[in-house]
């Protein structure tokens, strides 16, 4: 379990108004693209030490790997273990986890959820005219999560960057929406509207059991890139979907209504305002097909 946290620049930035109004000066100069330069180049290698060293982080398997950068370093692959039972819905990152409600409306189109003082549409987060959707399509993508849950998985900057498909299925390709770059921690989620401000890309994914799945991949603060390595395609459940360049980012999955129980202590932790801390892999939930 965890408590929501910030670090000092976001408490700064978000939490005052001289900050707040810097902020949109930094992300108007495109500072976190410059950042995201200097973390990509040899120059940033030196950091890597003490990055490790201030987070105490496992680093077991890259003993003596010289990294060519910090995002060589903040990208790198590990072998990791997940639940393989078929009936389980597992986490697609390590991560902090919270557990949202999506609403019902009448028709289906209008759902939201309420996430840090803020309601979210569906309509928010596809943004479906901006990929030539007819309104039929629209309809149909938007009430298939009536009544559903959202599950957002936030990775803070000392997380593995990587994450997996958290079943067997297919999914229609990649639908990307350029954003801000925003911080994604708490009292930034409490202050902006972020989570449909943010770079992010999205997929529809058909899963073996349990239905119809959304997949969001939300960039953040000096995260440049959001990787996926499949379009239209099949894949297995653990198979690596994608991953981030470069400190905290987030994934959220939207499930249809009915498809999965997520376990009592994570709904218990999540219902508070606080988030559960999870690892790649973890099942969180299970099936009710």
């Amino acid at each position: 379990m965890s408590k929501n946290s910030n670090d000092k620049s976001v408490l700064f930035l978000y939490g005052t108004p001289f900050g707040r109004v810097l902020l949109h000066i930094i992300l108007a100069l495109k500072v976190p693209k410059l950042l995201g330069a200097v973390l990509r180049s040899p120059f940033s290698s030196f950091y890597v030490n003490s990055f490790v060293k201030k987070n105490s982080i496992d680093m077991t398997g890259f003993e003596g790997v010289k990294f060519k950068s910090f995002n060589d370093f903040f990208t790198r692959k590990k072998d990791f273990s997940f639940d393989s039972e078929p009936s389980h819905f597992i986490s697609p990152a390590d991560s902090l986890l919270s557990v949202y409600n999506i609403s019902e409306s009448e028709g289906g189109t209008d759902a939201k959820f309420h996430i840090k003082g803020f309601d979210y549409t569906l309509k928010d987060f596809f943004e479906c005219k901006k990929f030539n959707m007819s309104e039929a399509e629209e309809k149909s993508l938007l009430t298939s999560f009536n009544g559903g849950l959202c599950l957002v998985f936030r990775l803070c900057a000392t997380d593995y960057h990587r994450y997996c498909f958290v079943d067997s299925g297919s999914q229609n390709g990649n639908h990307f929406i350029e954003g801000s770059l925003y911080s994604v921690q708490p009292l930034a989620a409490e202050n902006f509207r972020l989570y449909t401000k943010n770079r992010r890309s999205w997929t529809i994914i058909e899963s073996e059991n349990f239905g119809k799945l959304a997949q969001i991949e939300i960039g953040a603060f000096s995260v440049g890139g959001i990787k996926n390595h499949f379009e239209e395609s099949g894949f297995k459940k653990g198979e690596e979907k994608g991953y981030f360049d470069l400190h905290g980012s987030t994934i959220v999955i939207l499930v249809q209504k009915d498809k999965i129980n997520v376990f009592e202590e994570i709904k218990k932790v999540t219902d508070s305002g606080d988030e559960y801390r999870v690892k790649i892999g973890q099942c969180v939930a299970t099936s009710t097909l």
